[in-house]
């Protein structure tokens, strides 16, 4: 591998603060970090330096986008959510998920690494989940499938310890005592998962592209002394942590009783709301939520796609943004659609058209790019690092094709990029320096052949878990039921919309 990789007369999308575009511009990357981002010419390379000199005619570069929630178990369940909300596609999930071995598990990592890049991301969050119980094993193999694919990743193991029909606002009429006693009732132990968060945090933190985040999930989902024992592992190790918050109203209706203050205060208190912190949706959140988030300094990852598909609601994106919380984008599982952050970012830009009337406060396609890069790389612990086109930044960029029908006769590029382009012009992808897609397909791993092992095994898991799904339908007209109460009751925010 050369020392420069010198990428010549291209169009820079720097994504800086001043929105800078380069139209005939060179980037010059050394190791793992960008030496240079500017026009053409600008920059000179030592004499007798070794450089791969590549042609940027035609080409737009840009920083490569962050996915900040996703579960790469989900790569296996493409196409199995159709009507589900979410209280009902989380049954589903859990049971189509089936039982999985190591091999399962980097599959399905891969397969996601594999949509990513050529997609145009270069970095994600996975709150990776396993059944019935995380080990070591299978989390390493999650980790090793995003370093063998040479994807930047954070990895944050799903845990709760409340079995799933206690985390729910159910009424008795809305599920029978008989058909609830049908349901998991033990509470599962900590001690397994933080045993093995305890072995392979020290195992993985050098990596230069992995790393490993706390996983424990949803305060409603958890018992306090669980929270708590999540905190103080976060100290200890000095790791950030990541959990879903307040998806649903459902999951709102269960702060009452259980943390007077707002679920983002109880968290705090519990050691898990800080700039290491991330909250995956936060849809339903209260007024004393957004200014405890703002307080605390933790980032929101907005999941608009996920939050359509599943009917969780709107987002209020710019009442976060008002308060001063940094949003980033997530694309959440590969069953609730797919991963091209370019969709995520067009949509979240395009749902404050409709959430506030006022033109002026809609957010601008600059702004949208920057939450999907600056504000992604800051979630994922690399504020500061990652994000940005220019000299000191890692070399973590995606090479566009200037001339597709996307990005083809030129406007102004940055909304071009925002609302025409959905990935199928990705063409190279780096990452730490080094070229991770070429020509579209990835060049550290066999993307077909991996393509072709999880077609077989995600028929298997179809298979397995057959008789276990169609036997769940037993539950559906009761949580159903659930879900049209607390939605269609009065009390709490309103994140759905209405038409009159």
């Amino acid at each position: 591998m050369a020392a420069y990789t010198a990428i010549r007369g291209a169009t820079l999308v720097t994504l800086d603060e001043a929105g800078t575009v380069v139209e005939n511009g060179d980037l010059v990357i050394e190791g793992t970090r960008i030496a240079y981002a500017g026009p053409a010419g600008g920059h000179s390379l030592p004499e007798g330096a070794e450089v791969e000199e590549v042609s940027g005619a035609g080409r737009v570069l840009m920083p490569g986008l962050a996915n900040c929630h996703t579960h790469s178990y989900a790569a296996l369940l493409k196409g199995s959510v159709d009507t589900e909300p979410v209280d009902l596609f989380m049954v589903n999930a859990i049971l189509g998920a089936g039982t999985r071995d190591a091999r399962d598990a980097y599959v399905s990592a891969q397969i996601s690494a594999l949509e990513m890049l050529v997609t145009g991301s270069t970095a994600c969050l996975d709150h990776f989940s396993h059944r019935p119980r995380h080990d070591g094993e299978v989390l390493d193999a999650v980790m090793s499938a995003y370093r063998d694919a040479g994807v930047r990743a954070a990895v944050a193991p799903m845990f709760s310890d409340i079995p799933f029909v206690e985390t729910i606002p159910l009424l008795p009429e809305e599920m029978p005592e008989a058909l609830r006693a049908e349901l998991p009732g033990a509470r599962q132990p900590h001690d397994p998962y933080f045993e093995m968060m305890a072995d392979l945090a020290p195992r993985w933190r050098d990596d230069p592209l992995v790393d490993l985040m706390l996983g424990v999930d949803s305060p409603q989902r958890c018992t306090e002394a669980l929270l708590r024992r999540g905190g103080d592992f976060c100290a200890e190790h000095g790791i950030g942590n990541h959990t879903h918050l307040l998806e649903a109203k459902t999951q709102w209706a269960m702060a009452e009783g259980r943390a007077p203050h707002g679920f983002v205060a109880y968290l705090a208190d519990c050691g898990l709301a800080g700039p290491k912190s991330s909250f995956a949706h936060f849809v339903w959140f209260t007024d004393a939520d957004v200014e405890k988030a703002a307080e605390t300094g933790v980032h929101v990852v907005h999941n608009p796609a996920s939050n359509l598909i599943l009917g969780s609601g709107i987002q209020p994106l710019l009442r976060l943004i008002d308060a001063g919380v940094p949003v980033a984008f997530g694309s959440d599982g590969l069953n609730t659609g797919h991963m091209s952050m370019f969709e995520k970012t067009r949509l979240a830009a395009l749902l404050t058209r409709v959430t506030d009337a006022d033109p002026d406060r809609w957010l601008k396609a600059p702004s949208a790019l920057r939450m999907a890069t600056v504000n992604g790389a800051s979630a994922l612990g690399r504020g500061g690092e990652a994000g940005v086109l220019a000299a000191g930044q890692l070399a973590d960029v995606v090479v566009l094709d200037g001339e597709t029908v996307a990005l083809s006769p030129r406007g102004e590029m940055q909304a071009q990029i925002v609302f025409h382009e959905s990935g199928s012009s990705v063409r190279d992808v780096y990452i730490d320096g080094r070229k991770v897609l070429a020509d579209g397909k990835p060049t550290l791993f066999d993307g077909a052949a991996i393509l072709g092992e999880a077609r077989e095994r995600a028929a298997r898991l179809a298979r397995d878990s057959r008789a276990a799904l169609e036997s769940a339908e037993r539950f559906y007209p009761g949580i159903k039921a659930m879900v049209r109460r607390v939605v269609g009751g009065e009390a709490g925010p309103c994140r759905i919309a209405t038409l009159s």
